[in-house]
This record gives C-alpha cells, sequence and structure tokens, in this order.
C-alpha cells in the first residue's frame, strides 16, 4: 500500500482510459453491433473497431493491474468503515474478472467465428453470432458488467457528493499533497 492519498499518476490515466474505452466499446456493442445484421456490410468495420477497442482494453488492463501491484495504492477512505471497504474491495474485483471475462469471450468469439478470414476478405460473417458459446458469456458478462459499474459509479457519487469525503480527488491529475 502506498501512504498516500491519491493514486499515482499512471493509475489515473488507467482509470479514465479505461472507463472511457469501456464505455465505448459497450455503445459501440449495445446500441450499434446489436442491432446490424451480419449480412450489412457496414457491419465489418464496426466490428473491426469493436475487437480493437476489447483487446487494448484488454492490454490496458493488464498494464493497470501491474501498476497497483507494483506501485501500490492509497489506503482506504478513512470515513469509511469494514463492511464498505469490503465492499469496495470485492467490486473492484468483480470489475477485473467482468473486464477480463469479457475481453476473453470476445477474442473466443473472433476464434469462433474466424474474424481473421472475415477481416481480411476470405470469408463471410456467420448469419448470427447467437450460435456461438461465447457470445452467450460475452452478453452476459457484458449485462453484469454494466450492472456493477452502475453501482461503482453510484458510490463513488454517493462518497463524493452525501459523504463528502473527496474520495474522487484520489483520482484527479492535479496533486492533493
Amino acid at each position: 500500500m502506498s501512504s498516500s492519498n491519491q493514486y499515482n499518476r499512471l493509475a489515473i490515466v488507467f482509470h479514465w482510459l479505461l472507463a472511457l474505452l469501456i464505455i465505448l466499446s459497450m455503445i459501440i456493442g449495445k446500441l450499434v453491433l446489436e442491432r446490424i445484421p451480419n449480412s450489412d456490410p457496414e457491419k465489418l468495420n464496426i466490428l473491426q473497431g469493436h475487437s480493437i477497442f476489447g483487446i487494448i482494453i484488454g492490454l490496458l488492463m493488464i498494464a493497470r493491474y501491474l501498476n497497483i501491484k507494483l506501485r501500490g495504492k492509497p489506503d482506504p477512505i478513512d470515513s469509511s468503515g469494514k463492511l464498505m471497504r469490503q465492499t469496495a474491495l470485492w467490486a473492484h474485483r468483480i470489475i477485473y474478472l467482468l473486464v477480463f471475462i469479457t475481453v476473453a469471450t470476445g477474442l473466443a468469439m473472433a476464434v469462433q467465428a474466424d474474424f481473421p478470414a472475415v477481416f481480411s476478405g476470405v470469408a463471410t460473417l456467420p448469419e448470427s453470432f447467437n450460435h456461438l458459446t461465447a457470445r452467450t458469456v460475452h452478453n452476459l458478462s457484458t449485462n453484469l458488467l454494466i450492472l456493477v459499474l452502475l453501482a461503482h459509479i453510484s458510490a463513488a457519487l454517493y462518497h463524493q457528493l452525501i459523504m463528502r469525503d473527496k474520495i474522487l480527488h484520489r483520482l484527479r491529475w492535479k496533486r492533493m499533497d
């Protein structure tokens, strides 16, 4: 553990960059890709971008995890009791797990649907992805991730606005020290 009240700057960059990429990826997946039939040629370009986002998210999550393990993180907020600290610990673990499951099942879908051949123009997309086991798990993990992230954001806002313990200051660029 670090004795600082803030995350290190690299951890802050990882946090906000991953937040942006994960939200964009979920919007593309849920609100765009799910509505476009696989027969539509436009889907291929969007699917390529979504796949690239997924790979980048996976790599950044590994880098973020290593950064926190090597450089530590701030001590828990004083105003939170044992139950809140344990809940926060498990919530973060669940977020990591769900992101990794979502990325892994996205990669598994790419293998099952032969994305390299599809993206190179040698093959076409299957009529649907619904028959792929990885698709079912990818969809479930994405839906669970959305719920957990909404709870995470709600908890951060509760701390910041109700408890007024300045928890979000730990994730800002400007140093408090």
